[in-house]
């Protein structure tokens, strides 16, 4: 499990954006407004493509370590 930070998410809209395009690419995620995080269960194929897919909609997303 591996989370992406998304400080630059601060609404309903962004999730639902978010959760959208991230269904579309068949990864297993959870979205938290109140965190800004991103939480992606996978290998890191599928973390680079959620990182891609955010950086699409014009968020910044950084993976904590």
């Amino acid at each position: 499990m591996s989370i992406i930070d998304v400080k630059d998410m601060h609404c309903e809209k962004c999730v639902e954006r978010i959760t959208g395009l991230l269904t579309e690419e068949g990864l297993g995620f959870e979205v938290d407004l109140k965190e800004r995080t991103v939480t992606v269960d996978g290998d890191s194929k599928e973390v680079n493509t959620a990182i891609e897919a955010l950086e699409d909609l014009g968020f910044s997303p950084k993976l904590r370590f």
